[in-house]
């Protein structure tokens, strides 16, 4: 594994992160056996990176020589905006995290960046008094379902609003 480090992306980084998350999504579409054009990162252009970057939820795995390896986003929400997350559960805070666009250039996978960028966001969203972290993932795809409920996370709704079989998964913090 390369030594690395995980950081808030800079908004000079946009186009890197526009290209490997698109790199990153084609892929999951394929192994997921659904149409690219379902998954709205494939198509995001450098602009609404920058926004993303700009509003401080895009963070990125970086190597030594600090070239991007991996990016992800997370995004502190008020609970009320995942209706899944009934009012009556308890030991839900008002904020959750939501984490998205996790990507890793397909030559760098199956090397511990991914496990790093998910260990980070968990922790600035613990940091942020969030008490769950939440994200979706086809659940056609068994490496990703597999990869996220062995790492604590729970499928506790899906849908198929956006043509493809698609599961919320929660994790407490």
């Amino acid at each position: 594994m390369p030594d690395m480090h995980v950081r808030t992306a800079r908004i000079n980084e946009a186009a890197t992160i526009c290209k490997l998350v698109h790199e990153s999504m084609t892929s999951y579409c394929r192994d997921s056996g659904i149409p690219s054009d379902y998954i709205e990162a494939t198509s995001e252009d450098e602009e609404k990176v920058r926004d993303a970057i700009s509003s401080g939820v895009v963070f990125v795995a970086l190597d030594s020589d600090e070239e991007i390896l991996g990016t992800c986003r997370l995004y502190i929400r008020p609970k009320r905006e995942f209706p899944e997350l009934s009012s009556k559960k308890k030991g839900i805070s008002t904020r959750v995290a939501y984490f998205a666009r996790f990507s890793v250039w397909d030559k760098w996978r199956g090397m511990g960046i991914g496990n790093d960028l998910l260990a980070f966001c968990e922790s600035t969203a613990r940091n942020s008094n969030c008490s769950h972290m939440l994200l979706h993932t086809a659940c056609s795809n068994k490496v990703m379902v597999e990869y996220y409920t062995s790492r604590g996370f729970n499928l506790i709704a899906s849908d198929q609003g956006r043509g493809y079989d698609r599961g919320l998964f929660s994790k407490k913090l």
